[in-house]
């Protein structure tokens, strides 16, 4: 198969694929973010002679949409915002330690690379992944996956910090 007939099976395939991933995500600029994603691998991986393109096409997307949502389920975590003592547990000092705690924060971003503390910053300023792909150029995919890896890295460092 050339070249040209991958991408007119591409284009003939790509209404199944987007109605693939619509209905997993529920979303469809995820689901256009899903299929592009497929066309980029199998452009890079290729395909084999017999292959029934079409067919491999769809099942990429669909086990493409499975990876991405498990990723996504590994990265929700809690933010240290959104834990908060009940009223009637806080102690009398709770605002000091609500000040240690984001001194402690704002400590352990300082140790973040200077990318990672600015999109950490970022999405702390309440911006959403398209406002900071938009401000920084960078693709939004690439800034959900750095933003991702800057936060396993700051739970790091906070974990090593309360250990000390």
């Amino acid at each position: 198969m050339t070249r040209i007939e991958f991408e007119y099976t591409i284009l003939k395939t790509r209404t199944k694929m987007l109605r693939v991933a619509t209905d997993f995500f529920h979303n469809e600029e995820d689901a256009e973010d899903i299929v592009q994603e497929v066309y980029e691998r199998m452009l890079r991986r290729g395909w084999r002679e017999g292959d029934d393109l079409e067919a491999l096409l769809v099942r990429a997307t669909k086990n493409l949409c499975v990876s991405v949502w498990r990723r996504q389920r590994l990265r929700e975590t809690e933010t240290l915002e959104s834990i908060v003592e009940p009223v009637e547990h806080q102690a009398a000092d709770s605002h000091l330690l609500q000040a240690e705690k984001q001194a402690a924060l704002e400590n352990a971003i300082l140790q973040l690379r200077h990318s990672e503390q600015r999109l950490v910053r970022m999405k702390g300023n309440d911006l959403s992944l398209d406002e900071i792909s938009e401000q920084t150029g960078i693709p939004k995919r690439s800034v959900s996956v750095m933003l991702s890896t800057a936060k396993k890295r700051l739970m790091n460092i906070l974990i090593r910090t309360n250990d000390d």
